[in-house]
């Protein structure tokens, strides 16, 4: 299973770590997260769709993620509990009636306060730009509905005693991930994007299960928009090692977690330009649908939708600069490779498109600005271009 899944406060989780130089990043978990992820495994036997999937997920992960062996060991008594039930049926909702799957529950996990708390950080909307404004309160309200009852599964069940009882493994955990990140990488991206966010923390999901294979595992970023205006910027990470013996955490892959990180806060910056140009948008549906691109896409990443792919060539952009100007080559040169390989075939012309934005920084203060004329790029494409940089990536591969 060679795919990597991307989908997008001040934490009362204790075990964070500063990034040298950048006070704004930690590396931490999430009580919400993991409680999600643990009614997740417990709902998989009573889903109507991916449920060959989840069992699978459960089997494999299991053998190698020891807290979701953990899990099954401590919890097998409420595989049919009602939160088993609640959680399958939203899953099942959200993609056969909106065509969406667990990463957009992220968000408002990390809107709700962190369990065993009740309230919400600020308020929390559904907003999805495929869907109409009354489908859009359908979700809000749904998913409201799903976390009051999760908040209660938390405190029924004193799951929050899990935590304390793995807390050396969560602690191993962040330590592992942390001394990977490149120092300053954030204040690099802000350079690059031309703004910048409250805070960035990357929370390892160690509960979260993604089969692993040649240590790629999955990240969702998002964000939560604070009360004050600000916005701190998340990624939360599967393990992509696996946990094979003792001292080992499943975040020891120094290319894997610095591109999970970097790559997710990336949407933070990146999805919010891009999906204010839906009409600019529409032009490269067209092709991306009739060229043999939406089928590569699906392959690399699950990325169906046109609008996703864009999105995905230009994140990957941002990673390729913030390494250059972290004066990185081997490691931009190795995204460049890596990102070819897996279907990116815009990034080289993007990369020229892009020497007019590094130029004129005083005309493009932000990459905001620059994001239509990067659309170009895809707008001004043909099939036949399309189809032979994607027949010549694919004699390329070993």
């Amino acid at each position: 299973m060679k795919k990597i899944l991307f989908i997008l406060v001040s934490l009362s989780s204790t075990l964070s770590f500063s990034q040298k130089n950048s006070s704004k990043f930690s590396v931490n978990y999430n009580r919400n997260v993991e409680t999600y992820f643990l009614a997740e495994i417990l709902s998989a036997e009573h889903r109507k769709n991916n449920k060959d999937f989840e069992l699978y997920k459960i089997k494999e992960c299991s053998v190698y993620q020891p807290i979701v062996n953990n899990a099954l060991k401590k919890y097998a008594y409420l595989k049919d509990s009602d939160i088993a039930l609640a959680t399958a049926k939203i899953n099942d909702i959200l993609l056969e009636k909106y065509g969406s799957g667990n990463d957009i529950l992220m968000k408002p996990l990390m809107y709700h306060k962190e369990f065993p708390a009740t309230e919400w950080i600020n308020d929390y909307q559904f907003i999805n730009n495929n869907l109409t404004k009354e489908q859009n309160k359908e979700v809000t309200q749904l998913i409201k509905n799903y976390l009051s009852e999760l908040s209660k599964f938390y405190t029924k069940e004193n799951i929050g005693q899990f935590f304390v009882e793995n807390k050396t493994f969560y602690h191993g955990g962040i330590k592992e991930y942390n001394k990977h990140i490149p120092a300053g990488f954030t204040n690099a991206m802000e350079q690059f994007y031309g703004e910048s966010f409250n805070s960035y923390t990357i929370l390892i999901s160690p509960m979260m299960m993604w089969p692993i294979e040649d240590h790629e595992g999955r990240g969702i970023g998002t964000n939560v928009i604070l009360k004050s205006g600000k916005t701190d910027v998340y990624e939360i990470a599967s393990p992509f090692v696996r946990v094979e013996n003792k001292g080992q955490f499943g975040y020891d892959n120094q290319f894997q977690a610095r591109f999970l990180s970097i790559h997710e806060f990336g949407h933070s910056f990146v999805n919010k330009e891009v999906y204010q140009h839906k009409s600019e948008l529409e032009k490269f549906k067209d092709l991306f649908e009739k060229s043999n691109l939406k089928e590569m896409m699906i392959k690399t990443g699950g990325y169906g939708d046109h609008q996703t792919c864009v999105v995905e060539h230009l994140v990957r952009l941002g990673e390729i600069e913030t390494a250059k100007i972290q004066k990185d080559s081997e490691r931009a040169k190795k995204l460049e490779e890596y990102h070819l390989k897996n279907n990116f075939i815009f990034l080289p012309l993007l990369q020229e498109k892009l020497k007019e934005y590094h130029s004129n920084r005083k005309k493009y203060r932000k990459f905001g600005d620059f994001v239509p004329k990067l659309l170009e790029v895809f707008e001004n494409s043909n099939i036949e271009y399309i189809n032979n940089a994607l027949a010549q990536n694919k004699k390329e591969k070993p």
